[in-house]
């Protein structure tokens, strides 16, 4: 019996040696799985670490070109204003002129009015005093063409500074229209 003790002790201890072998090679196994997952946390953690950085220097990024285009576009409007202040000038030039050019006309026709009244009230012929008076009223048509000339010659150009004034703005706004209104302007 003891050959028979003898072989299940080795039995049992060839079991147990298998026993614990296997267990072994399952706990090593379970760590290297462990490591595995570890492994894999960490790279998605830095991947995600990663990720976070990338979009927030993209935010700043967009943010910068969002400053540097309204630091732009203000520029661009201070100089559009320049522009236009320095349009409204010259317009208001332009109508002061052409009120002064009006108005010596208006002293030209009166000054020959004056000279028509008097040569009537020395009494000339019939045909003279018809001829007085269609000349005066041409001067006072003329008079007034050329006022109401000045007046529409203001609006007309107030309209078009008004006008330039939008492009200006546009052209600010967005600036790949500047390339549609030269093409309108070349035509």
């Amino acid at each position: 019996m003891t050959a028979a003790l003898w072989l299940l002790a080795k039995a049992l201890a060839a079991a147990a040696l298998v026993g614990a072998l296997l267990l072994g090679v399952r706990s090593c196994q379970e760590h290297y799985r462990e490591q595995g997952r570890e492994e894999v946390r960490t790279e998605w953690s830095s991947a995600d670490n990663q990720r976070e950085l990338e979009e927030r220097e993209a935010v700043i990024d967009k943010q910068r070109a969002e400053r540097a285009e309204e630091q732009r576009m203000a520029r661009e409007k201070v100089k559009k204003d320049h522009e236009q202040a320095q349009r409204e000038k010259r317009l208001l030039d332009r109508a002061v002129a052409a009120e002064h050019t009006a108005d010596g006309l208006r002293d030209t026709i009166a000054q020959r009015d004056a000279e028509s009244r008097v040569r009537r009230a020395q009494g000339t012929c019939a045909a003279a005093e018809r001829e007085a008076d269609d000349a005066a009223t041409a001067r006072g048509l003329l008079g007034a063409c050329a006022g109401r000339y000045t007046e529409l010659a203001a609006e007309a150009g107030r309209l078009a500074d008004q006008v330039m004034g939008l492009q200006d703005h546009i052209v600010v706004v967005q600036p790949e229209a500047a390339a549609l209104l030269s093409e309108i302007g070349g035509e």
